[in-house]
């Protein structure tokens, strides 16, 4: 594989950009855009919506924890499989409203989403070439979401919310025939010795026994604190435009949406770029801050600009700590850390949505009060393990 040259766009990244994409912002974060227009049509209360999302961050668990624990091989086949039924989710929710056949695929469309997640961001430092294009590769999140929201907002008023599934849908599988070249190892490929250079220098072993006790301690520390970041964005991901439809109207207040789509597309590249100039662990310090700060201003959000405000805050931060969350457990040489990462992010994923099903279900105020704690203890959590952690910065 070449050197991609200054100035160009690396062909690569860009797969797996739309991999990201439409596993992420369309697989699993359409369903925020168009919550608010299923349950106006569907006569739904806010529980069911909570638990179909539950359910969703249930099989994002399932889909990382499968490969965390080693049971699924991380493999070409894995990730292409994957691609076709995170799209064919898609398609298949407009189908009937039955709630059992919503949660059980929603479910199905939380796993696909978790194994491509890690197939794609396991092999990052193998593709990339330059420091632009990691950020590059996680703006497909972003992407992904303010795709979802355009779809919305522009097809919204013109069919129901059938049709704007199976618009997704179809965006989807475009982007699968893109996405379906991202280099994976076949199966047998992968070896324990590969991994990036600084995760072997600083691991001795390749099946990581030799981890001393404080990188062991750091790391519980580090993926406690990931478990509440995933607790309190979630939160804030699936009920923005819930809290938003009183503003703005049901169609309209998917611009809160696009607009946290913007800024997630734009936000890797810029942490990227904070952390390269101030150091990763002060990179969260400010990246935690101003999440809190996007909570917090939600909770009063009876403004517009106040609610686009946060929803750009929301964007422009959550991915940022992601990368550099990963990146922190990367360096500590601890043998698949993005994986065990994620499945304890998504664990927080699971509590967050359970969370307002059984107690905050009739106060979105209180979802997003609950949301800014979460991410305080996040926070605080995460600082605490990248000091015990002692990784250069």
């Amino acid at each position: 594989m070449g050197a991609t040259s200054p100035g160009t766009i690396n062909p690569i990244a860009i797969r797996g950009t739309l991999g990201l994409a439409l596993a992420m912002g369309m697989g699993r974060f359409f369903y925020t855009p168009v919550l608010p227009l299923m349950v106006a049509a569907l006569h739904w209360s806010s529980a069911p919506g909570a638990w179909i999302a539950t359910l969703n961050y249930v099989g994002y668990f399932i889909g990382s924890l499968v490969i965390a624990r080693g049971w699924v091989e991380p493999t070409r086949r894995v990730y292409r499989i994957s691609l076709i039924v995170s799209t064919l989710c898609l398609a298949a929710i407009p189908l009937t409203s039955n709630l059992v056949w919503q949660g059980s695929v929603r479910t199905l469309a939380g796993i696909a989403s978790g194994l491509i997640f890690v197939c794609i961001t396991q092999r990052i430092p193998f593709v990339a070439r330059r420091p632009v294009d990691s950020g590059l590769v996680y703006a497909g999140i972003g992407t992904g979401i303010l795709i979802s929201g355009v779809i919305v907002l522009t097809a919204g008023s013109l069919v129901d919310w059938r049709g704007l599934w199976l618009i997704c849908a179809l965006l989807s599988a475009v982007f699968t025939a893109i996405a379906w070249a991202w280099p994976m190892p076949a199966p047998g490929e992968s070896k324990p010795t590969d991994k990036p250079a600084e995760v072997v220098a600083a691991n001795d072993h390749p099946d990581n026994t030799a981890v001393p006790p404080r990188l062991r301690r750091a790391m519980a520390v580090l993926t406690a604190g990931y478990f509440f970041q995933g607790f309190g964005y979630i939160i804030i991901g699936t009920y923005l435009v819930v809290l938003a439809k009183p503003v703005f109207g049901e169609t309209a207040a998917a611009s809160t949406w696009v607009v946290a789509g913007i800024a997630t597309a734009a936000s890797p590249l810029i942490w990227s770029n904070v952390a390269v100039r101030i150091g990763t662990r002060r990179g969260l310090t400010v990246c935690y801050c101003l999440q809190v700060g996007g909570a917090v201003l939600a909770v009063f959000g009876t403004n517009p600009i106040l609610l686009l405000i946060a929803a750009a805050l929301f964007g422009g931060t959550f991915v940022g700590v992601v990368m550099m969350t990963i990146g922190e457990g990367t360096q500590m040489g601890i043998t698949a850390a993005a994986a065990k990462l994620t499945t304890w992010y998504s664990l927080g994923q699971i509590a967050g949505p359970a969370l307002i099903a059984l107690i905050l279900s009739e106060t979105v105020i209180g979802s997003f009060i609950a949301a800014a704690i979460a991410l305080l203890l996040a926070m605080a959590l995460t600082l605490i393990g990248s000091l015990t952690g002692n990784i250069e910065k």
